[in-house]
Order: structure tokens, then sequence, then C-alpha cells
């Protein structure tokens, strides 16, 4: 689920203010432990029967590990950070399918850096050179609470709260500022692969796809996350509108009630 949709916003505003939960820590360090406990516990057979699909061994302690950090917060639904496991399987399957020596990925909705962190896994392993521009209008050099275990230690920057992934940090580069404005002056040939999870209004959603979709080839892939009807009816019908394109194909993927995500390969 989207880092924002987390945040509550006063009305009329699209951005939370750039320390959205200086009033933490949040409860005691326990309740996270125990969060954390009953979601990496869950068992996720669509989820594995997919990675086995693609033909992508998943290394689990990996990943519960990170989303100790960057997935397990305090909120009203529930903790799932199954989407990370299907990036990282995507993009291994499209740089191993397609062959490519040199991958550009790029992410809409930084949050705490999970899904950067699992693409940039996914790079690492698959042998190519490869680089991961992730944008989020929180910055990642300024110290804050960010409700996670990490806060009982302090106020981090995103840096420090990502500093035991230093392999997949190489690759990753961290802009900030409002997606649409980082976006239109991205300068970059193409896009490989992307991950569209700022914010999910329709309007956003299809001004992120215009920027993005004109950098794709043949077989590029973008994956849109939240593609809930009842939670972020915007991002639905963003699809619609992409699919009636019919300039991409549309898998639909539901990781659990009330969460699914979209992989567009464009044709």
């Amino acid at each position: 689920m989207g880092f924002y949709s987390q945040i509550k916003k006063k009305k009329g505003e699209l951005f939370p203010n750039k320390d959205p939960f200086r009033k933490g820590p949040f409860g005691d360090k326990d309740d996270y432990l125990k969060i954390y406990k009953e979601a990496k516990e869950k068992k996720f057979p669509n989820v594995e029967k997919e990675c086995k699909n693609l033909g992508v061994q998943v290394n689990k302690p990996f990943f519960d590990n990170l989303a100790l950090v960057t997935q397990v917060v305090k909120k009203d639904s529930e903790i799932n950070y199954q989407h990370g496991i299907l990036l990282y399987a995507f993009l291994k399957n499209y740089i191993k399918k397609l062959e490519i020596k040199k991958v550009f990925a790029l992410e809409t909705g930084t949050a705490r850096g999970f899904s950067a962190i699992c693409m940039s896994k996914a790079i690492n392993e698959s042998g190519c050179k490869g680089e991961v521009i992730t944008i989020d209008y929180l910055p990642s050099d300024k110290k804050i609470f960010w409700n996670c275990i990490k806060d009982f230690e302090g106020k981090h920057t995103r840096y420090e709260l990502l500093s035991k992934w230093e392999k997949e940090l190489d690759n990753i580069t961290f802009l900030t500022g409002k997606t649409k404005n980082v976006l239109s002056k991205l300068n970059t040939d193409r896009v490989n692969f992307a991950f569209l999870d700022a914010c999910h209004t329709y309007k956003e959603v299809i001004k992120e796809y215009d920027l993005v979709s004109k950098w794709q080839l043949k077989g590029d892939i973008i994956i849109f996350d939240d593609v809930t009807p009842s939670l972020f009816p915007g991002v639905v019908e963003a699809l619609n509108i992409i699919e009636k394109s019919k300039d991409y194909k549309i898998k639909y993927f539901e990781i659990a009630k009330d969460r699914k995500i979209a992989i567009a390969e464009k044709f």
C-alpha cells in the first residue's frame, strides 16, 4: 500500500508535511516485533507459485529482515510486503528473458526504500549493470521518525535506515520532489522497468504513466500498486483507460484480499 495512504492529510492537501511522523516513536518496540512476527509467518502460496513460474528462487529471510525496518509499521490495515518479492521476481525474469545487459528501473513513491532495495537486489543477482531511480516528496537526508522499529533508536535519515543494505544502495539514486515535476526533468532514453506507487489519484497515475511509457520499448514493464477499487478507485480507473489504449498487455495479480497489483508489458 502506498506510503501516503498511511498519513492523514488535510482536505485539499496533496502531500503531507515533510516530517509526517514527527510525533513518534509510537507505542513500544514490542508492538512492532509482534506485527513483524505475524506478517512474516503468513503464507502466500499464490506469490510462491508465481515466483516459481518466473523461474526465481526467493531468499525469504532477506525480505523479512528488510521488511522489519521498512514495511512493519503501525496502521489500521494488515502488513503485507509481498509486492517487494514480486518486484524482485518480475525484474529478474525480465532481465533474463530479454537478455538485458544494462537495466534502468524507476520507482515513484520511495517511502522507506523497501521496493527500491528489492529491485536493486534483482539487478545485483542478475549480473548486469543497472540503476534504480526512486522519487519521493520526503528527502533522504533529513532525520525524521518513520513509524518503524528504528524510531526507538532516534530519528534517522532514509540513508541511515537502509545502511545495512550497502550493496543494494550502490545502485540506487534517491530523488526528492513532486513526482510529475521530477519525471518531467528526468534525463533518460529508456525505462526498462517501472513501479508506480506514489499518489493514487486517477490524474496522477495517468500523468506518471504518460511520462514513463514514452521511454519504454516492446517488452518493457510497468507495475502498478494498489489496484483496489474500494480503496483506490483512481488507480483502477487509470488502468481501464490504459488497457483500452492497447499499448500494453496487462496482467492483474491478487496478492491478498484488498491487495492487487497490475503488471503492464508494452506491446
